[in-house]
């Protein structure tokens, strides 16, 4: 019979998965062909856990020395009838923790070979046996001695029972150790090995050349190791123990007890460490073994383990202890001149207080060097060279976390510094969280750039730190300390640019040269065989987002061209520390920076920094989820707009791993077998919706451009088509119940059967339909601002406005089913309309931009604000309400802002969207919350989808939770427009544009649309819907 196995946990989880099932299966004793799903309790697991023994276990062993007792006490502590998971592993580590409690000084290395053989021989005698991965006890006769642990650690104990100095003369003795007294050793720092032992010529004839090499490093081991007890016995005598003395205080008082503790804190268990557990033992080998010492590899596995926490706890505490060595440095005269002083003491040897305080880091990465050198210089494999390997893989290890913690605290402590220097300007700190102390927070990259500042003629430096999500841009200004010095603080004098607001503009812009030709004026003017051509232009000052930057134009005068030659080339020069290398940067919705790196290869640095950031930033929003929509392309070949040529577009940076980015790649990788197809329409795109055609039911959507409508299914980014040819199509939209499709073409609204929309995409129609389905003009000629479809008490309706100066006229409109000529359309039953029937119209004496509608009122967004009227009354009232003290600061704040939409968010609550803000307003029409929205940018369009708000920069989508107002996502473009609000209905805010009515969207609601420019090919321009990300994390 096969043995029985302890499954592991990776397998019980299988086993648990492979019989998880329905809660309503029943049991069928029967076998079948599939077997039926049980849901079974998985068995009790227990695994022996050795360094959970404590002193009681270890007094169950009376008799260590005998190795029948110590198989009894395995027996006891293991518990077989419980543990089911035993390795050989933890039986020898439960060994090496009996052996050092019975025998305290004993050597680690020691105890791990005694455990090592006393395994082997419970596997030859039989009470060890192998279960595959795991092993079993068997309670059998076993017999023999451990030597090193009787009596208690001793063959000879009763020596011991009298007080002699030296050494217990047995030679396996465990309870004497083997280290000299360093007290009464002289060092002997500069004698090299045959000097040392004072070997002759013929000592060392017919010896192995790297046997000779790996004593000579057996001695620089121990040599060195005196040097470096003297660096830590100096940093304490002319470092450490002045500070402490000197009266009156070199260092404030109320702040010297804690920096003393901070820098020198850890330095004891450091020096404790290897005074008990490593110098002595190396010099007693020495002594014991010299000249020719077989290793040292035992001394170095039980010094790591007792140094081990002492190291990496100095490690931790190493950057910080820098940091305030330097602070104090900076902030205090006095301490300054007294690290010069014991500088200069003649026992530091002219070295600096940083060796000092650095030395046992250095030492522990040497001594991985000197233990690998004498590693390569033994030839013979033996169980010295074993240990030895041992012995180095566990000090690198060491020395590689605490290089790891080096870098970590570095990182940690640069970031509490910069946390103190950087002073925002006021006003900033509602704006900008920097919170430098978060986990996982990053300093990229940092250096001193030079731009231009509110006038052509002034340069000021800036000192610019990228971090893993802001950019800052700083002034490196000095302030006086206390006591005398001067501390260095980073005037932020511009807003941090957030990482989602950042835009790498251009990186490789033509090289400029800085010249003075009057005194106190300075220009720049562009150097010819660097960049790009002359004729780019490049924005010397910082420009509003959206506004095109103005070329800086040199004026040549007789001072000033005979101080600006054209150079041919950037070669160092008399004139080469003149030349700076431009790259633009922007942050959206504000400004553009023109920043000038010294040296090319330091822009470069810059350029490839930014992108880096943000590239990684990208990559770990959408792992985490963070962003609530992504992009999938509608059309990304088919609509081309010549007037994009040539623009600062192509200059853009690409990020990858962003919305857009990884939309374009999707949509490419599903094309990569037919390539790229032509455009089939060289005009801007306006307006676009999406709607279901009757039968067969299809995914449509439908675009409006300069040059007419064009048609695609959903699903198809490449397979557009022509519809209708009309003139400078601004607006559309489908109302699906009756077969409608309305659009503006020219400023005159016209209605068209849906029947011929999609005939025209492939169908045809007969002629007697063809002369009923005609369009109609439903308008005058050229007197439609906009238009809204919504539906009001039951009833749809259009409401149009007519376009006049100063005052608006709209027109209300109702599609009517023709009854003489409906016809029923298989299941979808819906009908053909020949006309409209006039239902309504009101005027408003002001100038209108769009209207929502509600379920009783509609709301009219004006140059004066909003206006909220119902058609039984038409009498309109402003919201929100001016009345009361407590809101006069937030209509102080919207008092000249242009309204843009009115958003239902739930039956109690409005949005009301101004270009840079929103407030809330309940069903009354006044203000329910005493917060402004602030926005980014400046919106030219509104859509709520869901619970976000979506606005509409040119250079940004923009979006929040509509609820409370944080900013969830940023997707960045160029010529950003949007072409569908994704509501239930469109509501015009301004051509081509809608709002949601009657709240947010239903899950079947039309997905919003986008169109900007391909950010890689600067002529096409790309429709991207944004769809709601269903994993999306708060």
């Amino acid at each position: 019979p096969q043995p029985l196995r302890s499954k592991t946990d990776a397998e019980e989880r299988k086993l648990r998965q492979s019989y998880r099932g329905s809660a309503y299966s029943t049991y069928d004793s029967t076998p079948t062909s599939s077997a039926i799903a049980i849901d079974l309790p998985s068995l009790p697991t227990k695994r022996f856990t050795p360094s959970k023994l404590g002193a009681s276990d270890f007094k169950k062993c009376d008799e260590p020395w005998a190795l029948s007792a110590v198989l009894s006490w395995l027996i006891v502590v293991t518990t077989p009838d419980q543990t089911t998971e035993l390795k050989e592993s933890a039986i020898k580590e439960a060994l090496v923790n009996l052996f050092t409690n019975k025998v305290p000084r004993m050597n680690i290395a020691d105890a791990e070979g005694l455990s090592t053989r006393v395994v082997t021989n419970m596997y030859k005698a039989g009470t060890l046996q192998p279960t595959e991965e795991w092993v079993r006890l068997v309670d059998a006769p076993m017999s023999g001695v451990i030597f090193q642990l009787t009596g208690s650690g001793c063959y000879a104990p009763t020596l011991h029972d009298h007080v002699v100095p030296g050494r217990c003369y047995a030679h396996h003795c465990q309870r004497t150790l083997k280290k000299v007294n360093l007290a009464g050793q002289p060092v002997r720092t500069t004698e090299a090995w045959a000097e040392f032992y004072k070997l002759k010529k013929e000592d060392v004839e017919g010896k192995d050349k790297k046997e000779i090499e790996r004593q000579n490093v057996l001695h620089e081991v121990v040599q060195t190791e005196d040097i470096y007890m003297e660096q830590l016995n100096l940093l304490k005598a002319i470092y450490r123990d002045p500070l402490v003395r000197t009266e009156p205080s070199i260092i404030t008082p109320k702040r010297k007890d804690k920096f003393i503790k901070d820098v020198f804190g850890k330095l004891e268990a450091v020096k404790e460490a290897n005074e008990d557990h490593l110098l002595p033992q190396l010099k007693y080998r020495q002594q014991e073994q010299g000249p020719w010492i077989v290793g040292f590899s035992d001394i170095f596995r039980q010094w790591i383990r007792k140094a081990k926490t002492a190291y990496i706890d100095y490690a931790g505490s190493f950057p910080g202890a820098t940091f305030l060595v330097r602070q104090e440095m900076e902030r205090n005269i006095q301490f300054s001149a007294f690290l010069d002083r014991a500088r200069n003491d003649a026992r530091s040897k002219k070295l600096g207080w940083d060796t000092y305080l650095k030395s046992p880091i250095t030492r522990l990465q040497r001594y991985t060097l000197l233990l690998q050198t004498v590693l390569k210089a033994m030839k013979e494999d033996n169980e010295e060279k074993t240990n030895l390997q041992t012995a180095f893989d566990e000090v690198k290890a060491v020395t590689m976390e605490c290089d790891g913690r080096v870098a970590e605290m570095q990182l940690k402590v640069d970031l509490a510094d910069l946390s103190t220097k950087l002073v925002l300007r006021p006003g900033m700190q509602t704006a900008v969280e920097l919170n430098l102390n978060h986990l996982g927070r990053e300093l990229v990259f940092r250096g001193d750039l030079q731009r231009m500042g509110s006038n052509r003629f002034t340069w000021l430096d800036s000192h610019a730190l990228l971090f893993d999500h802001y950019l800052v841009l700083a002034k490196t200004v000095a302030q006086r300390a206390d006591q005398g010095g001067r501390l260095e603080k980073y005037d932020v004098s511009r807003l941090p640019i957030p990482m989602d607001l950042l835009v790498l503009e251009s990186t490789n812009d033509a090289a400029m040269q800085k010249s003075s030709y009057m005194k106190g004026i300075t220009t720049v003017t562009a150097v010819s065989g660097r960049g790009t051509t002359a004729g780019d232009p490049l924005a010397m000052a910082r420009t509003i987002t959206g506004s095109t930057p103005t070329p800086l134009q040199h004026i040549n005068t007789s001072s000033s061209t005979s101080n600006l030659p054209t150079l041919s080339s950037t070669d160092s020069g008399k004139d080469s520390d003149k030349i700076l290398y431009p790259f633009r940067i922007k942050h959206l919705g504000r400004e553009t920076y023109t920043l000038f790196a010294h040296t090319e290869q330091a822009r470069r640095d810059w350029c490839n920094k930014i992108t880096e950031a943000k590239t990684k930033h990208a990559k770990a929003l959408f792992a985490q989820h963070a962003e609530p929509f992504r992009l999938r392309v509608m059309a990304d070949s088919a609509f081309v707009y010549d007037a994009f040529a040539g623009s600062a577009a192509a200059k853009t940076v690409i990020i990858k791993g962003t919305p857009v980015d990884r939309a374009i790649k999707e949509v490419e990788h599903r094309f990569k077998e037919t390539g790229r197809p032509g455009p089939i329409c060289r005009a801007r795109v306006n307006c676009a919706t999406s709607f279901t055609t009757p039968h067969p039911s299809k995914s449509m959507v439908a675009v409006g451009t300069d040059f007419g409508v064009f048609v695609s299914e959903v699903d198809n980014p490449r397979g557009w088509s022509k519809a209708i040819s009309m003139a400078k199509v601004t607006q559309i939209a489908v109302l699906e119940e009756f077969n409608l499709f309305l659009l503006i073409s020219d400023k005159s609204l016209v209605a068209y059967h849906l029947d011929v929309i999609l005939s025209s995409g492939g169908g045809s129609l007969s002629t007697g339909d063809s002369a009923r389905k005609a369009p109609q003009k439903l308008s005058g000629s050229r007197d439609v601002g906009f238009f809204v479809t919504g539906r009001m008490k039951d009833r749809t309706l259009v409401f149009y406005k007519k376009r006049d100066n100063l005052s608006a006229t709209f027109k209300v409109l109702e599609p009517i089913y023709q009854k003489s000529s409906e016809k029923k359309r298989g299941i979808m039953r819906r009908g053909t309309t020949e006309f409209f029937r006039e239902f309504d119209e009101f005027y408003i004496p002001t100038e209108c931009t769009g209207i929502n509608l509600f379920h009783s009122s509609l709301a009219v967004s004006t140059a004066r604000g909003f206006e909220v009227l119902t058609l039984e009354r038409k009498i309109p009232q402003t919201v929100p309400e001016t009345v009361g003290e407590s809101v006069q600061n937030i209509i102080r704040h919207i008092k000249d802002q242009r309204a843009l939409c009115m958003l239902r968010l739930s039956d109690q609550e409005f949005l009301l969207c101004y270009a840079n803000c929103a407030v809330y307003i309940n069903k009354h029409g006044e203000i329910s919350r005493s917060v402004i929205m602030e926005f980014v940018g400046t919106a030219q369009s509104v859509a709520l989808y869901g619970a976000y708000l979506i606005l509409f920069d040119s250079d940004f989508v923009e979006i929040r939770n509509a609820q409370n107002g944080r900013l969830k996502q940023i997707i960045a473009g160029r010529e950003v427009k949007c072409l569908d609000d994704g509501g239930s209905w469109t509501a015009g805010n301004g051509p081509a544009n809608g709002a949601v009515a009657n709240g947010a969207a239903s899950p079947l609601a039309r997905t919003v649309k986008v169109v900007m420019q391909h950010p890689e090919l600067e002529k096409t321009q790309i429709v991207v819907e944004l769809v709601l990300n269903e994993d999306m994390k708060e």
